[in-house]
């Protein structure tokens, strides 16, 4: 079994990347309620997020590329970035006509169909209802507990200016606008882990539902997937003009043959809690695979690394 498991801290400096409605021209960042402690005692602060359903999604869109690259099955819903997955028989009927009526038999025409409704997961609710749990976790993007409460949203002002009509002395109000966007500044960590021993095995039946060649196919891509996310920073939304100035500061990764999941890096000592947890896993005799991207390592090296650890392990 081979659990992967990712903490990642990085900087983002005006950032527009998780929006969650307009108001007329104004704008809003995602906000969220956060404990802090303060002269001992806890108290509640509202902080600016990313949630695990933007991140989710730009981690999914990164999977579609792989899996196409690589020559591997994707349906036409998820390379259009429309993950409805097989949710109802207008959607499944795409993949397969006619719809079995064995959920065993629905599953497994869904996951040979798609690599993204394999890793991410699907419901199908329709009778017989059909439910595969994704091989992917993320968690919401938070500041870092230590400086919580230097993370700010702000509002920034824009204009868009038309010429002037010359006849009328006015400008087309149509083609003329004052808007806000609100913008986050903060020093985020975030979880991800994916559980590889899901991926092309049944969730009913537990036994594969592909062969061991494609099922270490579909890893690998699993894992470039995250790779690319991370090293591009191509996630969120926004990215066009609001762009986030920092990128990835610290890096964790894990991998351990039963599901273990990295300390949070919203904690200063997050990498040190980590080792010490494992360190206490080893005394059951599991083999455990653990690196570190700071300070003059960058993260791209410590993915590679843990990349190289399980080609050798024969993951893929």
């Amino acid at each position: 079994m081979m659990f992967l498991s990712v903490g990642i801290r990085f900087e983002a400096n005006v950032e527009a990347l998780n929006m969650v409605e307009t108001a007329g021209n104004y704008t809003k960042h995602r906000r969220v309620p956060y404990l802090i402690e303060e002269n001992g005692k806890l108290k509640t602060v509202y902080v600016p997020a990313i949630s695990g359903e933007s991140l989710a999604h730009a981690y999914q869109e990164h999977l579609v590329n792989e899996a196409l690259s690589a020559g591997l099955p994707v349906c036409d819903d998820c390379r259009r970035g429309e993950f409805y997955k097989s949710m109802n028989k207008i959607h499944l009927e795409k993949k397969v006509s006619p719809i079995p009526d064995d959920p065993k038999e629905i599953e497994e025409a869904i996951v040979k169909a798609c690599v993204v409704e394999d890793v991410g997961g699907f419901l199908y609710a329709e009778k017989p209802p059909v439910r595969r749990s994704s091989a992917f976790q993320v968690s919401y993007a938070l500041p870092v507990k230590s400086v919580a409460l230097f993370a700010t949203s702000e509002p920034q002002l824009h204009a868009r200016h038309a010429q002037i009509d010359a006849s009328s002395k006015k400008g087309n109000v149509s083609e003329q606008m004052i808007y806000y966007v609100e913008t986050g500044t903060a020093l985020y960590g975030f979880i991800f882990n994916l559980d590889l021993d899901a991926v092309g095995i049944s969730a009913i039946t537990s036994k594969p539902i592909l062969d061991d060649n494609e099922i270490k196919k579909r890893r690998e891509v699993s894992l470039k997937a995250l790779f690319r996310m991370l090293s591009s920073s191509q996630f969120g939304a926004k990215l066009s003009r609001f762009f986030p100035v920092g990128g990835i500061t610290e890096l964790i990764v894990t991998v351990t043959e039963h599901p273990f999941v990295v300390t949070s890096p919203i904690y200063d000592d997050y990498i040190e809690r980590t080792k010490r947890r494992l360190n206490i896993l080893k005394n059951f005799g599991e083999e455990i695979f653990i690196t570190i991207a700071k300070e003059d390592r960058v993260a791209e090296e410590a993915l590679k690394e843990a990349i190289d650890y399980l080609n050798e392990k024969g993951v893929f």
